[in-house]
């Protein structure tokens, strides 16, 4: 696997450094045979032509990204209605889940607040009645 790297290493290298042939001539040779291919001839590379991976390249601007002046309100206005009804579309989808959820929650809130309103109030019945023994009751017991 490394030398697989390697030689893809090697034959960039390679490529960068030579050109296959210089550029033909512009008359034709003169003998009716075709000429040898030319040496590989180094080329001589500035530091400037070839982008390094910290240089920051920034895009040229489109005519349409450049910045505005001034407020378009008909772009405001047509994209406040967009997202008025993307909204309104996205709130009718989840709102009955959302309340459904909500009224389930209060539900069994209030059902144990009842239950336990109404178990405080029959101990605290029971309790008074236990204090109180009025003779009434002995007699309603004995009879």
């Amino acid at each position: 696997m490394s030398d697989d790297i390697v030689s893809r290493a090697d034959s960039l290298m390679r490529r960068r450094s030579f050109v296959a042939t210089p550029p033909a001539p512009t008359t034709p040779p003169a003998s009716a045979a075709s000429p040898a291919p030319g040496p590989l001839v180094a080329l001589d590379f500035d530091a400037d032509d070839i982008p390094v991976l910290t240089e920051e390249v920034q895009p040229e601007m489109p005519a349409g990204d450049l910045p505005r002046d001034r407020f378009d309100e008909t772009l405001a206005a047509r994209l406040s209605s967009e997202f008025a009804h993307t909204l309104e579309r996205r709130l009718a989808a989840e709102l009955p889940s959302l309340v459904e959820a909500s009224l389930a929650v209060l539900e069994s809130d209030l059902r144990r607040g009842i239950l336990d309103t109404a178990d405080a109030a029959i101990k605290d019945f029971l309790a008074r009645r236990e204090q109180l023994r009025l003779p009434l009751d002995d007699q309603d017991q004995a009879g």
